[in-house]
């Protein structure tokens, strides 16, 4: 009784939701595709701080590493935040990802200023 009345909730919630079609037009579109690509460099560069780190233990260069760490992974928010909205899943607010991308780029900053005093 219990596997009839789990299978009929489970068609009926299926019936009911609808469905969309994949928009194209959206997925293929130039600032889309360059939003894509700016988070899988951002995943990328966010790999390799991560190796550095790693081999780094702690030492005198690791605060502006983890600085770089933190803005590649501010900066793979925005985009992640960017590809939301453009694909219409979660509408963010119009100024998140701009403040996301100064952000990131004021953590960059600070991360080479920080870089250049350690190593002088």
């Amino acid at each position: 009784m219990k596997k009839i009345i789990t299978i009929t909730v489970l068609g009926s919630i299926l019936i009911s939701t609808d469905t969309h079609a994949a928009n194209f037009a959206v997925i293929t579109s130039p600032p889309t595709i360059l939003s894509i690509v700016i988070f899988l460099v951002a995943l990328g560069c966010l790999y390799g701080v991560l190796k550095v780190l790693s081999l780094l233990k702690g030492g005198y260069l690791s605060k502006s590493w983890q600085l770089f760490m933190s803005s590649f992974i501010v900066l793979a928010l925005s985009q992640v935040a960017n590809l939301l909205n453009d694909f219409e899943l979660l509408l963010v607010p119009s100024f998140l990802v701009p403040a996301l991308l100064v952000v990131a780029s004021g953590l960059l900053l600070i991360g080479i200023f920080e870089t250049k005093q350690t190593l002088e």
